[in-house]
């Protein structure tokens, strides 16, 4: 009897392993694909593959070719033409970054092929899985930098006008010539790479490689629509995304004459390679009469990048970066500093006084390539964001340079600059562009009652 039940239960847990797997395995809609022939079974990145078979879609979008090295990376490519019998596509610098590398040098490799057509094909056996070589290699139609090749974007010396020549971008550096962005981070490949010079005196991009501006690694740029990065290679307080900003916002000047020369001056109007972007060639401080603060470091007629003002707004690049006092939620991680322990202005009053955190309406943050984010026709230096009528320079500014000319008193029993004030009626009053209530707890846009919460 014990024997008879041990084997009932056993088959029944057989069964219930298996129904999960039944009932997670959905079917798909329509035949499976099936890839019978490559040509040419080596080429180079940039070439032309031709994949014939069987079960594709006619509507192009609807493929996409899966290149798979042997560690398992893989690379999504849009073919160019589709019919159900034969997909055609350019070999896109995606597919550089799963070449093995040896010697600093990419190598040739083979990558089984996939097509993804409502199903998924197989996966190619070793026969139909085509050699990929590095831009420029000769290998393939497309592959030999323009000799004779076929639909290779060499209508003139720049076809993307990426400031890199098409030869350069296939013999030297691996990036698309067809492609302004080839790593597809928001920053031209021919920015990235003379950033990179800045910083290391040669540029030779690889894919995933680091700690340089890299114009075949998208992790240092950012998705569309983004206006900062999480990189700055430089180390002066602005992304790298934001400096190429600052470039493009600038005219996206190159000074070809300036390409050797190292630190103060690059070729680049802006650069995430070097603090100090071609300093001595009149791109540094505006010519604006307001303000006289942007030397911020001390050091007088030489400006760094953060320093400068790129649209011009009366406010240095560093306040109206991401990562700086132009953006609310910076203001909550400077008060709460263990100097400062300020509590939000709701919860503690320091001598009669709330400058903490204020939440009660949202402010718009300020960018360093838009001189007007709240389209008042007002300048943001000139503006006001809390609306509390102390303008941002003032509020601003006071993190940096005794703006108001009082000298640098001590707040509340703080230390004397542990909290950015200006002197009203003999009596120092902190500021904050983002609380309406400071340096003035009855201005006309702090909430009634007039005074601070105890």
């Amino acid at each position: 009897m014990r024997r008879i039940v041990t084997t009932c239960l056993t088959l029944v847990a057989a069964a219930l392993l298996v129904l999960p797997a039944a009932a997670t395995a959905a079917p798909t809609k329509g035949p499976v694909p099936e890839i019978t022939r490559v040509q040419p079974m080596r080429i180079s990145v940039g070439g032309i593959l031709t994949i014939k078979g069987r079960r594709f879609k006619t509507t192009r979008t609807k493929n996409t070719v899966i290149f798979r090295a042997s560690d398992g990376r893989t690379a999504f490519v849009k073919p160019r033409r589709a019919t159900t019998t034969k997909l055609v596509l350019r070999i896109p610098a995606s597919v550089a970054r799963l070449l093995k590398v040896s010697g600093s040098r990419q190598q040739p490799t083979r990558l089984k092929l996939r097509v993804l057509a409502g199903k998924f094909s197989k996966y190619t056996p070793r026969r139909l899985s085509p050699v990929v070589t590095g831009a420029g290699s000769g290998d393939g139609p497309g592959g030999g930098g323009g000799g004779g090749g076929v639909e290779v974007c060499d209508n003139d010396a720049d076809h993307d006008n990426d400031l890199l020549s098409n030869s350069d971008e296939l013999l030297k550096y691996g990036t698309d010539p067809c492609l302004a962005d080839t790593d597809n981070d928001q920053m031209s490949d021919g920015w990235e790479v003379y950033s990179a010079k800045d910083l290391n005196i040669k540029a030779v991009p690889y894919p995933d490689k680091r700690p340089f501006p890299n114009a075949l690694d998208p992790s240092d740029g950012g998705p569309a629509g983004a206006t900062s990065s999480a990189v700055d290679f430089d180390g002066d307080g602005l992304t790298t995304l934001e400096e190429y900003r600052a470039w493009r916002f600038t005219g996206s000047e190159l000074d070809r004459t300036k390409e050797g020369g190292l630190d103060k001056e690059s070729p680049l109007g802006y650069s995430d390679g070097t603090k100090f972007s071609r300093a001595s060639t009149g791109l540094s401080n505006p010519g604006l009469s307001f303000p006289a603060t942007y030397d911020l470091h001390g050091n007088p007629g030489t400006y760094q990048d953060d320093e400068r003002d790129a649209d011009a707004d009366g406010l240095a690049n560093i306040l109206e970066a991401a990562h700086g006092a132009g953006h609310y939620t910076w203001w909550i991680g400077f008060w709460k500093q263990e100097a400062l322990q300020i509590e939000p202005w709701k919860k503690k009053s320091y001598c009669g006084q709330s400058p903490g955190d204020y939440d009660q309406r949202p402010f718009a943050d300020l960018d360093l390539t838009d001189p007007d984010v709240d389209g008042d026709e007002l300048l943001d230096g000139q503006d006001d964001q809390d609306n509390d009528d102390y303008n941002n320079i003032i509020e601003l500014y006071e993190l940096y340079q005794d703006v108001d000319g009082t000298g640098d008193s001590a707040w509340c029993g703080k230390l004397p600059g542990q909290v950015p004030s200006i002197e009203r009626g003999g009596v120092e009053w902190a500021v904050n562009p983002f609380n309406p209530c400071v340096p003035d707890n009855a201005s006309r846009t702090c909430p009634e009652p007039n005074k601070p919460f105890e």
